[in-house]
């Protein structure tokens, strides 16, 4: 048994359980990496320590640095009440309950250009909430808005969501590049003309309710210094841009960096100047210690396994076998290949994590466009289209994206029933209108001519 066959098995084995399962998701793929060294060796068909030295050191680390850093970021900024004070003021400064939920769907959005989609949910939700208690109406498509219009810019960024990071390392992309690259207009564009599409559908379904809002209470901002250093950084990333190609380690570590400094301060600040109020009820916020204690190491540490699984596979052949197979199916034609990568990534990560399935899906891309020949051998419509697909699949259902999750635990647990079709009514026809406006951009683009 070749070792490629070998490792492809225990890789789907570990996929299943991280496509269904939310906790230990590390767990699983590193202990697939180990079964499948060990049943290797067992079987004679063990590649070599110093390969899979070799593999482990294509592991993405400066990757690894965006995504604590920015997660720190993220962390203390809520901690410091800023997303929900504007929040709040958006609601404050709103005619009527129809235009504040709108701008709170378009807040959530923005937030999540620089804010992992579950904290955006956690900041915006609770002012929602509020609202809606004190109208006496129902806020599931509220909600479930937020939810999904947080997922849609995520995409936009290199450092939005754990996707987007993931397909900058692979295809050699900085920050920068997400804005214009070889002189074309990139992800970025792609992803705001899906949000003039989708927010259409949004616009319908919650600009009606012509009801006036009552008072909501604006939450106190501890520090504006958050807000400072993620500026500080998003700037020091497009900087680097200029003179460093690609996710090198310097944008690693200047992310890891303003992560450091605003925890740090943090604690201090915490120390001169308790704060306990928040929204709604007065509980004491987050020493710093607990913020690193509640750090997502999970997910950390499943992009590491799953870099090194996906290298492993790709180092094998795996991958371009599966990108040969994909290019048959589609006759080699360019634009049948396009519509199945976008098409299958919207229907996949509508059901399961799109951060193993992007990072899966990139070499197969890359082995379609190789397969095709000349006519496919620029690739970067294949993986654009398949970051639009992933990232924005995951709005069909409520089980789609980890902010999806949360959405719908908060309605739960305020006394709200969702249904899997509740959801579906909202994030269906929102992800249709979304990705037929940011693929049909992306091929127009950057598909061969």
């Amino acid at each position: 048994m070749s070792p490629g066959l070998i490792f492809s098995i225990f890789f789907l084995a570990a996929y299943a359980y991280i496509a269904f399962a939310h906790r230990r998701r590390s767990v699983a793929i590193w202990l697939a990496v180990a079964l499948a060294t060990v049943v290797s060796i067992v079987l004679g068909s063990f590649p070599g320590w110093s390969e899979l030295g070799s593999i482990a050191s294509g592991i993405n680390y400066s990757v690894l640095l965006i995504f604590s850093g920015i997660l720190l970021i993220a962390e203390v900024l809520i901690e410091d009440g800023i997303p929900g004070y504007l929040a709040a003021h958006i609601v404050q400064r709103s005619r009527n309950y129809g235009h504040a939920a709108i701008y709170l769907c378009i807040l959530s959005s923005v937030i999540s250009i620089f804010v992992e989609n579950v904290a955006t949910v956690m900041i915006v939700a609770p002012i929602a909430l509020e609202v809606a208690r004190k109208l006496k109406t129902n806020p599931v498509v509220l909600l479930i808005g937020i939810a999904i219009a947080s997922n849609l810019q995520g995409t936009a960024t290199l450092v939005g969501d754990p996707p987007s990071m993931i397909l900058a390392a692979a295809e050699n992309m900085d920050f920068n590049d997400f804005f214009v690259m070889l002189g074309k207009p990139g992800i970025f564009f792609a992803v705001q003309l899906g949000a003039l599409a989708s927010f259409f559908i949004l616009f319908r379904l919650l600009k009606r309710d012509a009801r006036l809002l009552p008072a909501v209470a604006c939450p106190r901002v501890s520090s504006w210094f958050s807000a400072w250093v993620l500026a500080f950084v998003i700037l020091g990333l497009a900087l680097l841009s200029f003179f460093i190609t690609g996710v090198g380690i310097e944008a690693g570590l200047l992310c890891a960096a303003g992560g450091v400094v605003v925890t740090i301060q943090h604690s201090f600040h915490r120390r001169k100047h308790p704060v306990t109020e928040t929204i709604g009820e007065s509980i004491e916020k987050r020493p710093s210690r607990a913020i690193i204690k509640g750090f997502d190491w999970d997910t950390l540490f499943l992009l590491g396994g799953i870099f090194f699984m996906v290298g492993a596979l790709d180092q094998f052949g795996v991958m371009n076998q599966v990108g040969i197979f994909l290019a048959g199916i589609s006759g080699n034609n360019p634009l049948s290949a396009y519509i199945i990568v976008v098409v299958s990534a919207v229907i996949f990560s509508a059901f399961i994590d799109n951060v193993p399935f992007v990072t899966a899906m990139i070499p197969v891309t890359h082995g379609i466009a190789a397969s095709m020949g000349g006519s496919g051998s620029s690739h970067y419509y294949l993986t654009f289209g398949l970051l639009i697909g992933a990232c924005l699949g995951g709005n069909i259902s409520p089980v789609g994206a980890s902010a999806n999750i949360v959405s719908v635990s908060l309605l739960r647990k305020n006394g709200y029933k969702v249904t899997f079709m509740d959801f579906v009514k909202v994030g269906l026809p929102f992800t249709i209108a979304a990705v037929i406006a940011g693929a049909t951009f992306i091929w127009l683009v950057w598909g061969p001519k």
